[in-house]
């Protein structure tokens, strides 16, 4: 019983609300008194307005304003950007009766000049856009009593819909450059329906970035704003090509707490394996538990920085992951090197005498060892390949850093997942 009454008294408000929006058919005219606006008694809301255009005209445009504070959260694992902001979608409808002498144009109590506010319901009364989003993950309506909506009809009959959401959408990414990695997250908004002969659209991006009092989250990424490129302007489909208005987010990771995190420890771990070489070779415990352990914390880093890296779509190794494992190669070598010098001061022969002979004409001297003989050099004194270990190794790692850090180019193509 209760659910009935409910009902009666909610369609009895739909009623009213609908019959005040109606112009007065018998009198021809609108009341002053009561109305700026209304619509006619024959207006269809599921007809678009650009049907009752003349013939040549019949083209309707969107008007979109987005007016952004920040992007509240950028999940990698996801591929996601969160954006609150307000939404404002404006359009014209040519058959609204509008009284331009009606007061309540010039009154700014509530809104501009020459705008009337209304509420968000009486939009159920209009004809609307269908909208898409593409690549949209959620949409957010906020609401506190009721939802934070609004609705102004212009006096030059243009409808304007504003709305505070809440927007999740894709972006492609690629990790594969990672922690150097840059991004291009596409937000781009058209109608569902109409294609481009019929329906075009524009917008305005209201740029955070530009306030005074704009403080950006503390996320991963530097963040940058521009308008759609004129190339995105345009979605293909199946169905057609349709009108697309939009605003682009230019994301560039923060590297330089993994330079104090990662880069920089693997750096002294590497210079620290170093300090083998100049171990007596002997001393197998200090030299080999030193490089072992290097070696076991050098694994236990990369594994880490593998578990918490976004996944790349590729099977090759990121920037980061790249770099670590040449320090686990770097320190692996000395590693091999330690081995080598050890397997010849276990297996060498013993020393011999070195033969000496006369020359056959009579001089007497003795003659120097054959290139054979020098190989052996080596062999009687292995702590000449730990010298030149030293400067191998580190002028080799040497290399590698001013290459990865001045000389390699991590910028990728200018794409829809790149900046």
């Amino acid at each position: 019983m209760n659910t009935y009454l409910l009902t009666l008294i909610g369609l009895s408000k739909v009623m009213t609300l609908l019959a005040s929006l109606h112009c007065n058919a018998t009198r021809g005219r609108l009341n002053k008194e009561q109305m700026a606006w209304c619509v006619p008694r024959n207006y269809e809301v599921t007809k678009p307005p650009f049907l009752y255009k003349r013939e040549g005209n019949q083209k309707m445009n969107l008007h979109f304003t987005f007016s952004i504070r920040e992007i509240s959260e950028v999940r990698d694992s996801d591929q996601v950007l969160k954006i609150p902001m307000y939404f404002t979608v404006e359009w014209e409808e040519n058959r609204l009766v509008v009284d331009e002498g009606h007061r309540s144009w010039d009154d700014d109590s509530t809104g501009p000049k020459d705008e009337n506010t209304e509420e968000a319901e009486t939009l159920k009364h209009l004809w609307r856009p269908n909208l898409e989003i593409y690549g949209l993950e959620d949409f957010h309506n906020h609401k506190i009593l009721g939802e934070m909506a609004g609705l102004r009809i212009t006096k030059t009959k243009f409808i304007k819909y504003d709305t505070k959401v809440t927007i999740e959408i894709s972006c492609q990414m690629d990790f594969n450059q990672y922690p150097f990695d840059k991004h291009t997250c596409t937000f781009q908004v058209g109608s569902y329906f109409y294609n481009q002969n019929s329906m075009t659209c524009t917008s305005q991006l209201f740029d955070p970035s530009v306030e005074s009092d704009f403080v950006e989250r503390n996320l991963q990424h530097h963040i940058a704003w521009r308008n759609l490129s004129s190339e995105k302007g345009v979605v293909r489909l199946t169905s057609g090509s349709y009108s697309a208005c939009g605003f682009e987010v230019l994301l560039k990771r923060k590297h330089e707490p993994l330079v104090y995190q990662v880069y920089i420890p693997c750096i002294l771990f590497v210079t620290v394996s170093w300090i083998s070489f100049i171990i007596d070779p002997k001393i197998v415990p200090g030299r080999m538990s030193l490089l072992v352990i290097l070696f076991l914390v050098i694994i236990n880093v990369f594994n880490n920085v593998k578990a918490n890296a976004p996944a790349a779509a590729s099977s090759r190794l990121n920037a980061i992951e790249s770099f670590i494992v040449t320090c686990i190669f770097s320190i692996f070598s000395a590693i091999i090197e330690y081995a080598v010098v050890l397997s010849i001061l276990t297996l060498r022969p013993e020393p011999k005498t070195t033969n000496t002979y006369n020359m056959p004409n009579g001089v007497h001297r003795d003659i120097k060892p054959r290139i054979k003989e020098r190989l052996f050099i080596l062999i009687e004194n292995p702590r000449i390949l730990d010298a030149a270990s030293i400067i191998i190794f580190s002028s080799g790692f040497i290399v590698f850093n001013l290459h990865y850090w001045f000389i390699a180019d991590y910028d990728q193509k200018i794409t829809e997942s790149e900046l």
